[in-house]
């Protein structure tokens, strides 16, 4: 077995393993239910242009997760920098849901058009781009621990 690549630990591969799932959910799984819900890309209330930015929006946010996965995937011990490139575009794309939901008041913005909220008072976009975060970074703290900075 090559030096360059030491065999990978359990911990190595919960790390990516999570990495790679929280990537689907924030990037792969948003642009689904964005493309298939009707009050989001299909939804005929919205003018063309605004139709147009969410669809440049849920592009970005899918190729930014391809390439992520594409990190995450060949990343080993040897080249962590994959991982945190990965997780530096995956925190960029998480971070903006988290401006917007900063300043949605401020530009009359709504989290659901349905007016959702699970448990009384959660949108369910914000539970889902939460626990995209937690597994982003759990998944890179277990990489970092098994890691070579080299």
């Amino acid at each position: 077995m090559s030096s360059e690549h030491p065999p990978s630990s359990a911990t190595w591969i919960a790390g990516k393993a999570l990495c790679i799932l929280s990537t689907f959910t924030y990037g792969l799984l948003t642009a689904l239910i964005d493309v298939l819900d009707p009050h989001h890309l299909r939804n005929p209330d919205w003018p063309g242009h605004a139709r147009f930015h969410l669809l440049w929006l849920i592009s970005g946010g899918a190729l930014g997760a391809l390439a992520s996965i594409y990190l995450f995937w060949t990343a080993t011990p040897r080249s962590l920098w994959r991982i945190r490139t990965g997780a530096l575009l995956g925190a960029l794309h998480i971070g903006g849901f988290f401006v917007a939901a900063l300043f949605k008041n401020a530009a009359g913005a709504e989290f659901d058009a349905d007016g959702r909220v699970l448990f009384g008072f959660l949108p369910p976009a914000m539970l889902h781009l939460s626990i995209s975060a937690a597994l982003l970074f759990a998944g890179v703290s277990l990489c970092n621990k098994k890691g070579d900075a080299t």
